[in-house]
């Protein structure tokens, strides 16, 4: 089974929620902090830029964190979605 990728930043406190609620149940993902590593908001502004799930998102000028990505190509930016995709409750 593929890691869950996390895009996002330290500075972000609905990031930080994520992160402490996926740790509590015990998902192992991946942290790409957008913030603290050039690479990682490359990859994360291609993702961004080319998804239409960002379109509304870029209209309205937000960045759109955290950033859940699971099994190469499925984007959510909804962690319930990650929670029952994995069978945990929030």
């Amino acid at each position: 089974m593929e890691k869950l990728i996390v895009y996002g930043s330290l500075h972000c406190p609905d990031t930080q929620a994520a992160l402490k609620k996926l740790t509590e149940s015990k998902i192992e993902y991946e942290f790409k902090n957008i913030s603290g590593e050039l690479e990682n908001l490359k990859e994360f502004l291609k993702l961004r830029d080319t998804n239409t799930l960002y379109e509304r998102i870029r209209q309205e000028g937000r960045i759109g964190i955290p950033c859940f990505l699971q099994q190469k190509e499925k984007i959510t930016l909804n962690l319930v979605d990650v929670l029952e995709a994995k069978g945990r409750r929030i």
